[in-house]
This record gives C-alpha cells, structure tokens and sequence, in this order.
C-alpha cells in the first residue's frame, strides 16, 4: 500500500495537527508505506521537523513516536521562531534585501536547527515543498534534486538551503513576506526532447510566497481532477488544517485598514478554492472508495466515533476541539496544553476517519500498542 501525503497550512497550529496525523499513522507501522509528502506552509515546517529531527531522512514509525516527537514538542514549546523573525527584521534590516522570509529561513536554522540543503533530503520519500511564484502566478516546487515551475522552468540538482525552502513555503502575505530569488545564481534548464537543455533566465529576481496562495492543500501533484491520483499512489490521505473562515467583526488596533482589508480578501480567496478542491476531492472519494480520504481540522470525532463504536472514542471535549480550531495562524511559540490539544485532534481526526473509512484499505490499528502522550 503506497501512501501520499497531502499536508496544508495553517503554522504551527497546522504543524502540530499533521503531527498527530502522523502519529496516528506511526501506530499502524505505516510511515513506512509513505512514498510522497507534498506540503504547504505549515505543512512544510512539520515535514521538515520530522525530517531534520530523524537526521535528514524519513523516521521508522518507533523512531517517531519515541525519538522525533518528544524533540519536536521540546522546539515548538521553546523556540519563538517568529519572535525572532520580527527582532531580526527590526535590528537587520539590511537583511531583509533577500525577502523577508530569508530572515525566517534563518530563524528557522536557528531556533530550530533546520540546516543543509534540498540535497540532504532523503530520496524516499519523495517531498515536495510548495510555494507561489509571484511572476508567473504558478505553483513553485522545492524537491530534492529540482526547482522551479513549468513557465520559469527548472533548475536541477539546486544547492539552495532547505531552511528557505520551508520559509518561502510558509511565507504569508502580511505575516512575513516573499523570498527573493536572484535567478542569475542558478543554472535553469528545460525539458524536451528527452533531456535536459541550457536555457537563460526569463527573470533577474523571482518573489515566492506561501504555497497557500496557489493552493492550501497541497494536493494538485497529487490529484487530478478527471484523472484520479497521481503515479505511485494507492491511497492519498489530504490533511486540512486551515482555520474555519469566521465573519469579521473585529477590528484590529495595530494594523492598518487597508492592510486588513487586503489579508482579509486573500483570505476568502484562499477559503473559496480550499472548498471547490476539497469537493473535488470528496466526490472522488466517494466515488472510488479505499483510494483515500480527507481530514479536517475541527472535525467532531465524537459523532464519527459514535456510527462506529469498535473504532474507539475520543479524548477530547467540543469545546477543546472548537478551541485549538480556533488558535491564530503565526509562527509563535506554543504552550504544552495548546502542543496537546492540537497533537491529539490530528490524531483522534485521524483515527475517527482511518478507521471508519480506511480500514479495509488500511487495515485496523493494534489496540495493544500507546500512543506517545505530548502532555
């Protein structure tokens, strides 16, 4: 059974919640059977704590539980990466001519210890850190041995740091800004004919932005629609963990209006084409079952383990699980109740969905084994 997995935004709420996903998974023995990770903003910094975390290569399901876990919950209760992104930014700012999520990518080395490149990645599985290429509008990849987009092309076996990968992915509009990509300093190339040929740049600078932009799933290399899942692929497992859009009421004391209005509309745009994807891909779920499913933050697992009593039951209360739906998108250090809560709803959305409509597919969780508890 080859598993892809598809891991959303959202910061450090969504790097908690794909967390607990994966735990959910580590306790089926089944990160093992993960053959592609494709990851968006929050999603990339999980991937790329689990990675770093393990020694720059793809943890054993024990590893995960017992070894990469407990030192991601140390980091993200700890560190204050975006603490230190807005000091840097205020102290350095001659910095800040490389974007400003090169001074994230930094803090990301720093407070996290993400350091090399996309050439340390491991070659299985197979990761792709997405971004949004200002110029053309097009979904950019960051993978091991390329990078680019199919109108600025490619650039092959690239030496760029795997810290600023992650932070181009994660680089909101009006929370941090574009990384800034000299393309005088890389090697393009393009694809035809069978072979890769010597191209020159079509731009002097490249501006990328969070992934979320283009596609807060993460899941167009995975999926398309009138043509089912991508090659090497059995079963897709889309994790959501993007906050639920509210009414606006409020009003911001710090912000300027215009930037508000701005945030707020890139914000309905985001929430309209999460939706029309999201439907896509229920439809094929539905249509084609045991090929996958789809997980979402906030879910009521009580009610999913309710149809299904064998499955299990919840820990978590509605009111936990409406409160960690509800923590900010930032970059901030978390409390140990909020690490958690967030922890454990990725995991219980997990189990409640995995096992009411994954079994067959999946097979059924051992109830011998524990689940690592955060708190």
């Amino acid at each position: 059974m080859k598993i892809s997995l598809a891991f959303s935004g959202g910061g450090v709420r969504a790097t908690v919640f794909h967390l607990g996903v994966l735990a959910r998974l580590a306790r089926q023995d089944l990160l093992g059977n993960v053959e592609i990770v494709s990851s968006v903003s929050g999603g990339s910094l999980a991937a790329g704590l689990v990675i770093a975390s393990a020694g720059y290569r793809w943890p054993t399901s024990e590893e995960y539980l017992h070894e990469v876990v407990p030192r991601c919950l140390a980091l993200l209760t700890t560190q204050n990466v975006q603490r230190m992104y807005v000091l840097n930014s205020l102290l350095f700012p001659w910095r800040l001519a490389t974007g400003r999520a090169s001074v994230l990518g930094d803090a990301l080395e720093s407070k996290w210890g993400i350091k090399g490149s996309l050439a340390d990645l491991p070659v299985s599985p197979r990761w792709l850190i997405n971004a949004t290429c200002y110029q053309t509008g097009k979904n950019w990849r960051f993978q091991r041995d390329l990078m680019g987009d199919y109108q600025t092309k490619y650039v092959t076996d690239p030496d760029f740091r795997l810290s600023h990968a992650l932070a181009a992915s994660a680089a909101v509009p009006g929370l941090i800004g574009p990384l800034r990509l000299p393309s005088r300093r890389h090697r393009w190339s393009e694809f035809r004919d069978g072979d890769w040929h010597r191209i020159s740049p079509k731009y002097q600078h490249l501006h990328l932005w969070d992934g979320g932009v283009y596609d807060n799933l993460g899941v167009e290399s995975l999926f398309k629609p009138g043509e089912g899942l991508c090659e090497g692929t059995d079963f897709l497992i889309v994790c959501d963990a993007s906050r639920p859009l509210a009414s606006e009421t409020r009003q911001s004391r710090w912000r300027p209006g215009y930037l508000k209005a701005s945030m707020r509309l890139v914000d309905i745009a985001t929430d309209q084409v999460r939706s029309l994807r999201t439907r896509m891909l229920m439809e094929y779920f539905i249509q084609n079952p045991g090929k996958g499913t789809y997980l979402r933050l906030g879910l009521a697992t009580k009610k999913v383990y309710a149809r299904h009593p064998g499955a299990g039951k919840p820990a978590l209360t509605d009111d936990e699980v409406s409160r960690v739906a509800q923590i900010e998108t930032t970059l901030r250090r978390l409390t140990h109740s909020e690490f958690s809560l967030l922890f454990r709803h990725g995991y219980e959305v997990a189990d409640a969905t995995l096992s009411t409509y994954g079994s067959e597919a999946l097979g059924r969780v051992p109830s011998n084994q524990v689940l690592f508890r955060a708190a």
